[in-house]
């Protein structure tokens, strides 16, 4: 017997199809963590969920519960981020983000701190397409210190091997990114010496703390003349 409605806000991190015109998505909430939702008819050409079916975009949810499941009654669009969308690499990146937190949220106590970050993260990647490995960095390196996986850079400078030399204004970056609110860490202006630097050690730091061999998603994409 399904439940009276339960309306929240979350960002849709994946889709995946389930059965013939259903789609299970994967959203990140402040409260709940991250909730599976089963969306009916989502392919329908009539059907009024078809926004469920894109992902990284911020949204309402009215849903019900039936057994423990969550079934989509409606909802609406807050923000598309639709301009993920127009660059391969804001798209890699955007995937990259929701796989670190498909892994790291689930229902932690972080939760509400981790939807602060993808709620910025996915809008500067969104508004500006250049900026991928800047919202990369920043990604890595916020969501370790929200994790309580990073505190001062020079006190994490060895966890991601000998290979990576920072220098004193890394350290200030990574400083920065750590101690401030995620509504500023994106607006942050990274020369290209900081990105080289700073990418290679935050995939690292990520890889090491995770325990997984997460690929740099740009490199990932294989493209011609890539970075």
């Amino acid at each position: 017997m399904a439940s009276n409605p339960e309306v929240f806000k979350g960002i849709i991190l994946k889709t995946s199809e389930y059965k013939e015109k259903d789609r299970m998505i994967q959203v990140l909430t402040r409260e709940r963590g991250i909730v599976n939702i089963c969306v009916k008819g989502v392919s329908g050409k009539t059907s009024k969920v078809s926004f469920a079916s894109l992902p990284y975009s911020y949204c309402d949810f009215t849903v019900t519960d039936s057994h423990g499941f969550y079934y989509l009654k409606e909802g609406s669009v807050i923000s598309g981020n639709t301009g993920i969308m127009d660059s391969l690499e804001t798209m890699a990146v955007a995937g990259h983000i929701a796989e670190c937190l498909s892994w790291t949220v689930m229902q932690s106590e972080n939760a509400r701190d981790c939807y602060d970050l993808a709620i910025y993260a996915y809008y500067a990647l969104s508004i500006d397409t250049t900026s991928y490995l800047k919202v990369l960095i920043a990604f890595n390196w916020k969501l370790m210190w929200i994790l309580g996986l990073a505190s001062s850079a020079s006190e994490c400078a060895g966890t991601a091997g000998s290979s990576h030399k920072l220098n004193i204004r890394a350290y200030e970056i990574l400083d920065y990114i750590g101690s401030n609110p995620v509504s500023k860490i994106f607006t942050i202006k990274l020369e290209e010496d900081d990105i080289r630097m700073l990418r290679g050690f935050t995939m690292d730091f990520l890889r090491v703390q995770l325990e997984k061999d997460i690929p740099d998603p740009i490199l990932k994409l294989n493209l011609p003349g890539g970075m």
